[in-house]
């Protein structure tokens, strides 16, 4: 088996709004510091944990979840290892390699994004690339990626903005108010921040290590899953921030590759359904050595 590797150039169509922090009562972009020949510049980009939360592990898992007649029926510990990767809370003492064996051939999802179990790591095969966002300042970095205009292309400030909301107030509306009702209090709150315009686009990828036609097949369906839902990234997404129209570039066949994961999907629903029963289930209490019967 071999690597494949998956790029994508994805076009903001709404403001990105995928911060770091706040400055005040301003939210500010996450920014990466890039090394040019003015010197040290900092360029906005899109974090592959955040690409490979939303775009792949949270929009294939969501469906999973709902094709397998889940929703509703998980422990929380069982949803927090499906959407979010789980969390060792018992001794990893012990490597259970018949249970790595079962998820690999029964979740290929869980195979290429890995998790933890309560007493064991499950490693993944996927490998995320963060987003470089197309621009002067980046020109050498994806030079050797993708084919770019000769000519000089946008800086990275360019393509920052701002945006400004108010949050309404309700007794303007007229609706259900006592004419004694106080007026001194208002609910006006202004909030603000930096963006990412609409027009940008960044570049980012996947790499599956050792990949099955299955493993690259969960992500293309992930992917094409998350596009359809929005295709969002960041935050605000409630108020139309943080939408993304993405471009996938690959040199392996989707239609076929997404064909044998749905295969496998549709063939193990029971078992799969079943490993994560056993792996999740209670386990006895060891009684002390020395204890009275």
């Amino acid at each position: 088996m071999r690597s494949v590797t998956i790029q994508c150039l994805s076009e903001a169509v709404s403001p990105i709004t995928h911060n770091s922090g706040t400055v005040g009562n301003e939210s500010i972009v996450a920014r990466e510091a890039v090394r040019t020949p003015r010197g040290i510049v900092l360029v906005p980009f899109l974090s592959g944990n955040a690409l490979r939360h939303k775009a792949v592990r949270r929009s294939g898992m969501t469906w999973l979840i709902d094709h397998y007649g889940l929703r509703g029926n998980l422990t929380l510990p069982q949803l927090n290892f499906l959407l979010h990767g789980g969390n060792l809370t018992q001794s990893t003492a012990h490597e259970n390699t018949r249970r790595i064996a079962e998820m690999y051939a029964l979740w290929p999802l869980l195979r290429l994004c890995g998790g933890a179990l309560p007493d064991q790591i499950l490693q993944g095969s996927l490998q995320t690339w963060r987003g470089t966002l197309v621009c002067e300042e980046n020109r050498t970095a994806l030079s050797s990626l993708i084919e770019l205009p000769k000519d000089r292309l946008l800086s990275a400030e360019a393509w920052t903005s701002g945006y400004q909301y108010t949050r309404g107030d309700g007794k303007k509306t007229g609706l259900a108010i006592p004419e004694d009702a106080p007026s001194d209090t208002s609910n006006l709150m202004i909030y603000s921040g930096q963006a990412v315009s609409r027009g940008a686009i960044f570049h980012h990828g996947f790499v599956v290590q050792h990949a099955s036609p299955e493993e690259v097949g969960a992500l293309l369906w992930s992917l094409q899953l998350w596009q359809q839902n929005g295709g969002t990234i960041g935050g605000n997404a409630r108020i139309g921030h943080g939408r993304l129209f993405t471009e996938i570039l690959c040199d392996v066949d989707p239609d076929s590759h997404v064909e044998a994961y749905l295969d496998v999907v549709q063939q193990s629903r029971d078992r799969a359904i079943e490993w994560l029963q056993d792996v999740f289930a209670a386990k006895p209490e060891k009684s002390k050595k020395g204890a009275k019967k």
